[in-house]
């Protein structure tokens, strides 16, 4: 099989390359480091162009200035919508068979309930407005390709960095407060945002197994099977590293949790998804691992 990874250099797309080629396969990357995006453009040369012979792309780019809109709105559009339509043109144009765009659970309109793939999604800020556009662009070519919406709800595991586990982990370690929102709706909730985070392995198996499927669902929710709070992860990263937790209710609130149904992941894949204890203990032994070597 040939794969073609564009964001090869990312958390995501270093681990994918690096799962497909230990089965065998042959890889193709692009990365803004090398031959990809343009770090400041957001954009791909307009040479841009894709090997003829891979079976399978996987879109897996995210402009960094996700966080300042509008300020970096148009690099944001760039690269989620504009980027993507060009690797699916240059996908088209090859022949490609199959593309795989990977989008946000944050598309969807704020909810305490798990959220399924035909629920109501949000145009009202820039993140997903930008995710939104390149799902509707990408998915133009589906009379050319078959193209999956890939929409994750958080991914955590070892060698992550400026994410919520490695956020908890460091702040637990440096013994910082922390602190959880309020939910409007249930004065009892004191456990903070409930989100289906999915261990690094998981997605990666899902994200093989969609690439080589005959008939790939058009949109699809990947997230893990267990819905936990923040505080949870605290609690369960607390006794895993020996040290007291400690978490204060704010005075702020929440509009939503992110929770995923992932029925259909769960069918159209056959994961048998890591729990979260395991996950976090195979998260923090790779971490303890890594630093005797540093």
């Amino acid at each position: 099989m040939k794969v073609i990874v564009i964001g090869s250099n990312g958390y995501v797309g270093k681990l994918l390359c690096h799962a497909y080629r230990l089965r065998g396969d042959e890889v193709v990357e692009f990365s803004s480091s090398s031959n990809g995006i343009n770090p400041i453009t957001g954009l791909f040369p307009s040479i841009f162009s894709l090997p003829s012979d891979a079976d399978v792309v996987f879109f897996l780019s995210q402009s960094p200035r996700y966080r300042s809109a509008p300020e970096g709105a148009d690099h944001l559009l760039c690269v989620n919508c504009v980027a993507a339509t060009q690797a699916a043109e240059a996908a088209r144009k090859a022949g490609i068979a199959r593309f795989i765009y990977a989008s946000t659970g944050n598309v969807y309109s704020p909810s305490f309930d798990p959220l399924s793939e035909t629920d109501d999604v949000r145009r009202d800020a820039w993140y997903p407005l930008s995710k939104l556009m390149g799902e509707d662009a990408v998915s133009l070519y589906r009379s050319s390709m078959k193209v999956t919406i890939a929409r994750i709800f958080g991914i955590y595991g070892p060698g992550q960095t400026n994410k919520l586990v490695p956020f908890l982990i460091q702040a637990l370690k440096d013994g910082k407060p922390l602190y959880v929102d309020r939910n409007p709706n249930n004065p009892d909730d004191h456990d903070g945002l409930k989100v289906s985070l999915i261990y690094i392995d998981d997605l990666l198996a899902a994200f093989m197994s969609l690439a080589e499927q005959v008939s790939p669902p058009e949109v699809v929710n990947v997230g893990g099977e267990q819905a936990v709070s923040i505080r949870e992860i605290t609690d369960i990263l607390g006794k895993q590293l020996s040290i007291e937790s400690s978490m204060t209710l704010s005075t702020n609130t929440r509009d939503s949790n992110l929770i995923a149904d992932v029925g259909l992941i769960k069918v159209s894949t056959g994961i048998e998804f890591i729990n979260i204890k395991d996950g976090l203990s195979k998260t923090l032994a790779a971490a303890k691992e890594i630093s005797r070597f540093l």
